[in-house]
């Protein structure tokens, strides 16, 4: 009987890990295009101040 309880226990315990671990993958690829998508707006608003500040400057 203590047999058939520990490797429930332990499948239990790799089912979790394998669900937390689907999880952070998921939202990995979720939230990586949001943060290059980010990057390059970032990116081209520094540009367009650069542009005003030469704009200003001529």
């Amino acid at each position: 009987m203590f047999d058939i309880t520990l490797i429930l226990i332990i499948a239990s315990a790799g089912g979790v890990i394998a669900i937390t671990g689907f999880l952070v993958i998921l939202g990995r690829r979720i939230l990586e295009p949001k943060r290059e998508l980010q990057q390059k707006v970032d990116k081209l608003e520094e540009e367009v101040q650069i542009l005003k500040n030469h704009k200003m400057k001529s």
